[in-house]
């Protein structure tokens, strides 16, 4: 990149918002792809006009609220969101925020908790997950089966696009899209189609009581029959994971692997069903069952659980994800078991009981693409399949459906360059990968 490009990024942010300096830039910066600028833009009309340089000039763009990935940059510029951190209204009326996407993750919550609001959706990755960023990757967390997935609580956006164009859609009514809804297609786009510069999310009532009830087991399938027996008693908590015994030290002190189940609501309510579950664990051979009400040692416990989220998030090729739904879990983990040994063999198991998903953290020197067709042949025989896109290729691979896969490749290839012909935006994520 040329020194007069970067003269230009500083006349449009400030000398000060432009890094250049290798040794300034390496802590916003994951990845191998030589970087040539981070920038920092503090409005819309900034990003636009950075928008509208990279575009003229072909260069390309990796956008994040506090680290980007550097992959495919190679020359290219970081854009750090984290100037447009404002919480810029609380529309209690209509039980809706507008905030920009700079905002931490963690920050929007605990605002929002301060005024008695909650906005259910788990980061991504507890130190560094933005608001905005939350609303790219727009994945599906333990808690979607009673709150929905990210989208649900997509309003709208002010997006500038890959040509410096501004687009706002969206308002605060819950029925607000007639035809297509982009609104909620954009979430989950990883910033392919356009920058967040402004988001429109749905809030809900802080929960008067929150409490969680934990338990240990030695065998992880044990475990999971609690969670069936629970789900045939028509019990229906806000989480319900079971994290095996590698992973589980990272949430609370002791032995085996580790039942949390999470309760948000009402307080005499949430009481009875604690109590309830309680029994349930004890009578299915669950240890050290128990009831956690004070405030801090929750919130200690759920952070834990959020550490965890974020040591999976972050090995994504180290990570193979499948569902089948709750109540074939138990066949699903029986024939894991059967297939590929012990689960305690695996480096790290999270099963998502509402959900009905397993993470699996792979050992090193797995071949991922040979296992994971083994397991989604599993999970189809059981009404599933392995998730994602790597799920639906498998998908067709086992229908032997090779034009089903190139159209899907199509579609998603032929949107992505009708929102961004010159491939400037975050060049790093593969959709179809």
């Amino acid at each position: 990149m040329s020194n007069t490009i970067i003269s230009e990024l500083k006349g449009i942010v400030g000398e000060s918002y432009v890094l250049d300096n290798p040794g300034d830039m390496a802590q916003y910066l994951k990845g191998d792809g030589k970087t040539t600028a981070v920038v920092f833009p503090g409005d819309t009309a900034e990003v636009s006009n950075i928008v509208k340089l990279a575009n003229a000039q072909n260069v390309k763009i990796s956008v994040a609220g506090l680290v980007a990935d550097t992959k495919d940059l190679e020359g290219g510029i970081v854009l750090i969101m984290n100037r447009m951190n404002k919480m810029l209204e609380i529309d209690s009326k209509n039980f809706v925020a507008t905030v920009q996407p700079g905002m931490l993750h963690q920050d929007f919550v605990q605002q929002l908790e301060a005024d008695g609001y909650l906005f259910p959706v788990e980061p991504y990755a507890v130190d560094t997950s933005s608001v905005g960023g939350c609303f790219a990757i727009g994945d599906a967390d333990s808690k979607s089966f009673n709150y929905g997935p990210t989208r649900t609580f997509m309003m709208g956006f002010e997006m500038v696009m890959a040509t410096g164009e501004v687009m706002f859609i969206g308002n605060k009514c819950i029925k607000n899209v007639s035809g297509y809804d982009f609104i909620h297609f954009a979430v989950g786009s990883q910033g392919t189609f356009g920058i967040f510069t402004k988001i429109l999310v749905k809030l809900l009532p802080q929960p008067a009581a929150k409490k969680a009830v934990v338990a240990r087991f030695d065998c992880m399938e044990e475990a999971n029959k609690t969670f069936s027996t629970l789900l045939k008693r028509h019990i229906h908590p806000d989480r319900m994971n079971l994290v095996s015994a590698s992973l589980a030290k990272e949430i609370l002190p002791g032995e085996g692997h580790l039942v949390l189940i999470d309760l948000e609501g009402f307080n005499n309510s949430g009481t009875k069903l604690a109590n309830e579950i309680e029994a349930i664990l004890c009578l299915g051979g669950g240890k050290d069952v128990q009831i956690i009400t004070d405030k801090e040692a929750y919130e200690k416990l759920i952070q834990g659980w959020l550490k965890v989220r974020q040591t999976i998030n972050n090995a994504p090729e180290s990570v193979l994800e499948f569902a089948v739904g709750p109540m074939k879990m138990p066949q699903a983990l029986a024939q894991l078991k059967a297939m590929n040994g012990a689960l305690s063999d695996y480096p790290g198991v999270v099963v998502e009981g509402l959900l009905g998903a397993v993470m699996l953290l792979l050992p090193e020197n797995t071949d991922k693409m040979a296992l994971a067709r083994k397991v989604n042949d599993m999970a189809m025989s059981l009404g599933g399949n392995v998730t994602g896109l790597l799920g639906h290729k498998l998908m067709c691979e086992a229908f032997n459906d090779e034009q089903m896969w190139s159209e899907t490749a199509g579609l998603l290839d032929g949107l992505r360059k009708q929102f961004d012909p010159n491939g400037i935006l975050n060049p790093g994520v593969k959709l179809l990968a």
